[in-house]
C-alpha cells in the first residue's frame, strides 16, 4: 500500500513537473502578401511559473531549428506573476505562417548579436543606419531629436541649424509666443531611458513652463538593424486653456531636399519640387491631417527621410471629438531656406477644455531613392507598418 501511494505521489509529481515546462506556442502569419526581411515581435506570454536565475528563455526557428535569443522581462502591466514580455526578430516570407516554439535553456553568457548602441552621455543612439543625437540646450539629460546621421550615405547630417530638428508636440498659448518641445519640460518631469537587447526606449512626460495646463506624453523606440524610428506622443488638457495653435508630427529642417512625396487621399502619389513654384499648389490644395505617409527626398544623392502614420487619435477621455481647426498637414518655406513639415491640429486662437486629448504615432524612415521609383522604399515600408505580423499566443 505504502509503495502505491509513493507511486501515486511520484505520477503527480512528473505531471506537475511536465505541466510547468508545457510552454506555450507563438503563432506568427503574415497575411498580407508581403516579404518581411526583419521584423520584430513584441509579446506577452506566461510561462506557468517563475523563470530562475540562472534559466533563460529562447524561441525555436521551426525552419531550420535553431535559436533565436529573445529579450525577456516581467510584465509590469500584469497581475500575473508568471506573465513575461518578450522581443525577438523573425524573417517572415509573403504568406507565410511560423508556429515557433520555445524552450527554457541553463543561462549562458550569450551576447546578442545586435549593434545598437546608446553613448554613456544618453545623447546619442545608433545602429547599422543611422546616428540619433538628443538635443541639450535646455535639459542635459536630453530632449527631442536634435540630428540624424545617415551612415549608408556617408554620414549625411539631417538637422536645423538653429533649433532641434524634432518638434513635436507643438502648441502656443494666446497671450504668449513661448512654443513646447520635449526638453522643455520642467525639471521634475518623469524622464526615462531602457537599454534592452533589441531596442532603446526614450520616454518624457510632464508639463511646460509655457502652457502648465496640458500634459505632454512622448516615448521614442529604437530598433536595432532597422532603418527607422517610432515615435508616439500625446497631449492631454487637464485645466482649460485657450491657445492659437496645437500641431504635431513636425520635422525641421536645412536644405537638405530637393523634392515631397506624399500620399493622397485617392491613394495616388504626387510629387513636387521643393524649390520651384509648383510647391505653391499645397497653399489651396492641402496635404491630408491623416495622410498614409509624406517624405522628403534629395533626388542627386539618393536619400530620404519620411513619416508614416500609424496611428492618429483626436479623440478626448470622454470618447468625443477633442477641439480641433482646419487639420491638415503643412508643408512650410522656412528661414535659409529650410523646409518643415507639421500636422497642424489647430491654427486660430481657440478654447480647449479639460479631457481634450490628442494622440499619434509615427515612423520615421530613412529610405534611398533612385530617379525611375523615388518613394519605392518608403511605399513598401508604409505597407508592412501599416499592415504588421499577426502575433498569437497558444497553449499546447
Amino acid at each position: 500500500m505504502r509503495k502505491l501511494v509513493g507511486y501515486i505521489f511520484l505520477v503527480l509529481f512528473l505531471v506537475s513537473c511536465s505541466k510547468l515546462e508545457n510552454l506555450p506556442t507563438i503563432v506568427v502569419s503574415e497575411t498580407e502578401g508581403l516579404n518581411r526581411p526583419l521584423a520584430y515581435i513584441n509579446t506577452t506570454l506566461s510561462l506557468g511559473r517563475e523563470l530562475l536565475a540562472n534559466e533563460m528563455l529562447v524561441a525555436i526557428d521551426p525552419e531550420d531549428g535553431s535559436t533565436i535569443l529573445m529579450d525577456v522581462k516581467r510584465s509590469v502591466e500584469s497581475k500575473n506573476p508568471f506573465e513575461y514580455a518578450v522581443i525577438f526578430p523573425v524573417q517572415m516570407e509573403a504568406n507565410q505562417t511560423k508556429k515557433i516554439k520555445l524552450q527554457i535553456n541553463k543561462k549562458e553568457s550569450t551576447s546578442f548579436p545586435v549593434d545598437i548602441v546608446l553613448s554613456e552621455d544618453n545623447l546619442e543612439v545608433e545602429n547599422s543606419y543611422y546616428k540619433a543625437t538628443f538635443s541639450s540646450e535646455d535639459d542635459q539629460r536630453g530632449g527631442q531629436i536634435n540630428g540624424i546621421y545617415l551612415k549608408n550615405f556617408k554620414n549625411q547630417v539631417l538637422k536645423r541649424s538653429h533649433i532641434a530638428m524634432h518638434w513635436a508636440p507643438n502648441f502656443s498659448k494666446s497671450s504668449s509666443e513661448l512654443y513646447f518641445n520635449l526638453e522643455d519640460l520642467q525639471t521634475d518631469s518623469k524622464h526615462n531611458i531602457e537599454i534592452e537587447k533589441y531596442r532603446v526606449v526614450k520616454e518624457r512626460s510632464g508639463i511646460t513652463d509655457s502652457v502648465p495646463e496640458i500634459l505632454i506624453e512622448g516615448r521614442y523606440e529604437f530598433y536595432d538593424n532597422l532603418p527607422y524610428f517610432l515615435f508616439e506622443s500625446s497631449m492631454t488638457v487637464q485645466r482649460e486653456v485657450e491657445l492659437n495653435l496645437l500641431r504635431n508630427d513636425e520635422m525641421t529642417m536645412d536644405s537638405l531636399f530637393t523634392h515631397l512625396a506624399y500620399t493622397k487621399e485617392d491613394s495616388t502619389i504626387t510629387h513636387l519640387n521643393l524649390y520651384s513654384d509648383e510647391l505653391d499648389v499645397l497653399e489651396e490644395s492641402h496635404v491630408s491631417d491623416d495622410a498614409d505617409w509624406l517624405a522628403f527626398y534629395n533626388l542627386d544623392k539618393g536619400y530620404g527621410f519620411g513619416s508614416i502614420r500609424l496611428e492618429y487619435n483626436n479623440t478626448n477621455v470622454n470618447g468625443e471629438p477633442s477641439p480641433t481647426h482646419n487639420p491638415y498637414t503643412k508643408i512650410t518655406k522656412s528661414s535659409n531656406n529650410g523646409r518643415y513639415w507639421n500636422r497642424v491640429l489647430s491654427d486660430t486662437i481657440q478654447r480647449f477644455p479639460v479631457g481634450s486629448q490628442y494622440y499619434e504615432k509615427n515612423a520615421y524612415l530613412i529610405f534611398s531613392v533612385n530617379e525611375e521609383n523615388p518613394d519605392k522604399e518608403i511605399r513598401e515600408f508604409a505597407q508592412r507598418l501599416k499592415h504588421p505580423l499577426l502575433v498569437d499566443v497558444v497553449k499546447d
